[in-house]
C-alpha cells in the first residue's frame, strides 16, 4: 500500500488509473465518506436542506483539512501521471486544465 501511494505520487502510475481510478472513483468515495462523518461524527445536519449541491462553508474545520491534503495529493498525483504520459498532447493538456480548475475550486471552501 506504501509504495502504491508513493508511485502515485511520483507519477509513476498510467495517466487514465490515476485520473480515473484515484482522481475521480477515489476522489469521490472520499468525499462521501467525509459527508458522512460531519453528519454522524460532527453532527452537522446542515446537509439535508442543501442536497444535491454541497456547501463546503458548512464543513468542520477539520473536514475542511482533510480535503484540501487530499485534494493536493491526487492533483499532485495526476499531475506528474500527466508530466509523464507519452501519448496524444491533447489528453496532456485536459488533464492539466481539468487539474487547474480543481485547484482554482478550492477557494469555495473557505470563501463563497
Amino acid at each position: 500500500m506504501k509504495d502504491l501511494a508513493y508511485n502515485f505520487w511520483s507519477g509513476k502510475v498510467k495517466l487514465w488509473k490515476s485520473y480515473w481510478l484515484v482522481g475521480e472513483i477515489l476522489n469521490a468515495i472520499f468525499l462521501f465518506a467525509i459527508f458522512n462523518i460531519e453528519i454522524y461524527l460532527f453532527q452537522n445536519q446542515n446537509f439535508f436542506n442543501q442536497l444535491p449541491i454541497i456547501n463546503f462553508n458548512s464543513f468542520n474545520f477539520i473536514s475542511k483539512l482533510l480535503i484540501i491534503f487530499w485534494t493536493i495529493f491526487i492533483t499532485v498525483g495526476v499531475w506528474r501521471s500527466a508530466e509523464n504520459y507519452k501519448g496524444n498532447l491533447t489528453w496532456i493538456i485536459l488533464t492539466l486544465l481539468f487539474l487547474s480548475y480543481r485547484i482554482f475550486s478550492m477557494r469555495l471552501i473557505f470563501f463563497s
